[in-house]
Parts: C-alpha cells; structure tokens; sequence
C-alpha cells in the first residue's frame, strides 16, 4: 500500500514537472522551420540579390489602412488620372499622370505631369518620355543688363540675363532628341482637378506644338468608420524568383533566410544564393516579437577593427495565429498615432475634409506554411525562353 501512494505521488510530481516544463515554455508550437514564397514586386524589382536579401522579411508587401469618420473620397495620385492633356503637331501623345498641390490659403498651385507613373518604374513608356511643370506664383526672368568692373581689363562689363521661363514641357526619345518648351502655361488646379485651355506655341526647330484638357485624380471610396486598404503592394508581383523562410529554435533564435535561384544556363535553374538574417524572438499571449540587434563594426587593415555608435536595434510585433501547418504573422504600425499635425498633412495629400482622418496604418500580413514553396513553372524552361520572356538582367548578380 506505501509502494502504491509512493508511486502515484512520484507519477503526480512527474506530471507536475512536465506541465512546468510545457507551461514555462510559451511559443513551442511555432518552432521549427517556416517557408513563404516571396514574389518580387514593383519595389523588389530591379534590385539587385543582396539588395533584396539584406532586408527583414517584413520588408515587402504591405498595405495602407484608413479609417475616417465619414464618408470621403481619397485622392489616388498612384493612378492614372481621368480625361487627358492632350499633346498635338510636333508631338502626338497623351499626359495622363499628375502631380500637384494647392494652398487654399493663398491660391497658389504647382502641377507636374508625365505620360509614365512615378511610382511604377518598371512599366514606364518606351518612347517618348513627356514631363512638364507648371505653377502660378513663379514669375518668368526677363532681360536685365547688368554692369561690373573687369580687374583683368580695368573697364566696366555689360552682361546681359536672358529670357527664361519657369514653366516647362520637354520630350525625350531613346535615340538622344529631345525638344523642350519654355513658356509661360495658362492653368487652373483646385488640388482635384486641373484644368489646361488648349494653347499654341512654336519650338526653337519651327515645329508648333498645341496642347490642352482636363485631369481629374481617380479617387478611392472609403466609408466612415470602416477601416479600407487604400493601397497594397500584394497584388503587384511580377516574377517569382526566390522565397523566405524562417527558423524558429528554442533558446530565442529567429533565422531569416533568403533563397535566390538565378536562371545560369540551358540546363535551367542550377545556381543559387542564399542570405540570412538572425534575430531573437519571444512570445506574450498571442504576439510573437522579434528584435534585430547590430553592432557597427569595421576592419581597415592589419587586422584594425573600430566599433561605432555601438548596437542599435529595432522590435518588429508579429500578432500571430497557426492553423495546422499553416502560420500566418501579422504587423501593424500606425503612422500618425494620433499627432493632430501629421494627421492634417495626410488630410491634405489625400485630398479628404479636415478633421475626417481618424487612423491610417501599415499592415503586414506574411503567410507561412511548412510546406517547402515549388519553383514557377513559368521559369522551368530552358534559359534563353525565360530570359525572352522576362528580362531582368538588373536583378541578376
């Protein structure tokens, strides 16, 4: 009978034990490691492997949250604008990418136009390339003479400042022409809309180049008291060329590693490059932080090394949440946290009623699963099919 109450109290303790162990312990079911395939997207592409691979995961791919309380409509300057300035005679195109700003205080606007967005470098126009520039508080430079003494003759100099413009349209074609336009434009823009009347003018060459119309912005709907994504990199990949993982160990090790696959030959994809990251991690409920920690460093010679401003670091908070072999890191971080003057400049950018803007954040959403990513079928093929496909030599080491 002791042998019995002996045993059962050792089998508690055990199990008491091991429930410490389990409990002491938060975050075990994350470990291990984790793959998510990482697209390129607009900001990824051009960038060269160690570009790519010297950043954290949660680098790429985020949207832009809004929340306002009330109905707005937000300017999209991301966007091709509705309607057109329309270019006619010397050149036969059509702008229809704006940028500008208004102080409703004073009146005073500058717009910037061009038939290519800003924001999209990898789709721009071939041939030609248009960007113009016009404002309504800079004045034209006339002639002026003005007159100084010369040490080198001992007499006066007359110098003459010539005639110049602050608004301009220029034209640029992949052959090295290029014609420019220096005038003053007639324009209106309330921040919205702007508004050219058709106008004449003759180029240096003779040719005449006539050109007017309207531009509104496109606008985003965001409804009051609903947070809306207004903007997202998630849905703009292009080529599918490496992927993320990451290793959770036990002890507070997080592994960020980078994988680039690099098309080398007829024989298809035979090269590869890896990067990683180290970082520490450490769980609270259902948040998973994660820290990177780096220390400046350099050697010059002779084994002479010199230490910077020491660590700096910075605290990434993943709210997380698995679902069988399936992981999924959330990060959010709010760019104005409240600050009244960062939130009427965003009023202002976008174009929406002061005092409307309640939040707008950063959302990073990764998606993980244990399941090594497959290549893309798109670049199974011999070299020269895929690189006549797609040809991003820039991206390639």
């Amino acid at each position: 009978m002791k042998k019995l109450i002996f045993l059962t109290g050792l089998l508690a303790l055990l199990f008491g034990v091991l429930s410490c162990e389990k409990e002491n312990n938060p975050g075990e079911e994350l470990m291990g490691t984790w793959y998510m395939p990482q697209p390129l997207n607009r900001h990824t592409a051009g960038k060269s492997v160690t570009d790519v691979g010297e950043h954290s995961l949660s680098a790429w791919n985020y949207s832009q949250i809004v929340t306002t309380n009330s109905d707005q409509e937000l300017i999209d300057r991301m966007a091709e604008a509705k309607g057109a300035i329309t270019l006619s005679g010397a050149v036969n195109e059509d702008i229809k990418y704006m940028h500008g700003w208004v102080d409703n205080n004073s009146g005073q606007a500058g717009v910037s136009l061009s038939n290519y967005n800003w924001y999209q470098f990898d789709k721009m126009p071939s041939d030609p390339m248009i960007s113009a520039y016009m404002d309504n508080f800079s004045h034209q430079y006339v002639d002026s003479i003005v007159v100084i003494w010369n040490d080198s003759t001992g007499s006066y100099d007359t110098l003459y400042n010539q005639h110049y413009y602050t608004d301009y349209l220029g034209v640029y074609y992949e052959d090295g022409r290029y014609m420019e336009l220096n005038d003053e434009f007639d324009f209106t823009f309330d921040g919205k809309k702007l508004n050219i009347p058709t106008q004449s003018f003759t180029l240096d060459d003779g040719q005449s180049l006539d050109f007017g119309g309207t531009l509104s912005y496109a606008t985003i709907f965001v409804p009051a008291n609903t947070p809306t994504e207004i903007f997202s990199n998630k849905g703009e990949t292009s080529w599918d060329y490496g992927t993320w993982s990451i290793t959770i160990e036990d002890g507070g090790r997080w592994v960020e590693t980078y994988t680039w696959e690099d098309p080398y030959d007829s024989s298809g994809w035979n090269n590869s490059y890896i990067d990683s990251t180290v970082a520490e991690w450490e769980v609270s409920g259902d948040t998973i932080f994660v820290t990177y920690r780096f220390t400046d460093v350099w050697f010059s010679g002779n084994d002479f090394f010199g230490a910077g401003q020491g660590t700096w670091l910075y605290q990434i908070a993943y709210v997380y949440e698995k679902s069988g072999d399936n992981l999924t890191l959330t990060n959010e971080w709010e760019l104005c946290d409240g600050e009244h003057n960062c939130l009427e400049w965003v009023e202002w950018e976008f174009g929406i009623d002061p005092g409307s803007l309640e939040e707008i954040k950063y959302v990073w959403t990764l998606e993980f699963s244990k399941t090594p990513p497959t290549r893309s079928k798109e670049f199974r093929g011999p070299f020269r099919t895929v690189i006549g496909k797609f040809p991003p030599y820039s991206l390639m080491k």
